[in-house]
């Protein structure tokens, strides 16, 4: 799947109706905290960091999250070392969803700059 995101943009083409649309935003015409990811993701995968933050913040957060549990997974496996782990804890997860609802409510705000935070 992460060849096929290497490979097609989902801006540019659908690659024949294999990038679906939002349902949410087909529905209500808001965007919802995942809108923008699929370009984001082929951003990543080009090495191309700013754009991928242009569609979509969650997603590199996800990404830089995912990144730390293969590190901690890791480092306890291969070298025996203790990883702090931060995402652990309850607040860390409390604060998560609490960024995710404010993205998913700024980004659909008609003001600059939260119409800069829409895909």
């Amino acid at each position: 799947m992460a060849k096929y995101y290497y490979l097609n943009d989902p801006e540019v083409t659908n690659a024949g109706g294999l990038f679906p649309k939002c349902p949410f935003y087909v529905l209500t015409n808001f965007h919802c905290p995942g809108c923008g990811s699929q370009r984001a993701i082929h951003d990543i995968l080009h090495f191309r960091i700013i754009d991928a933050l242009m569609h979509n913040v969650t997603i590199v957060i996800v990404v830089i999250l995912l990144l730390s549990k293969i590190y901690a997974f890791l480092s306890k496996k291969f070298f025996k070392q203790y990883y702090y782990n931060l995402s652990h804890k309850a607040y860390f997860t409390y604060a998560i969803r609490v960024f995710v609802f404010a993205y998913w409510i700024l980004r659909n705000l008609p003001y600059y700059p939260f119409t800069e935070l829409a895909p």
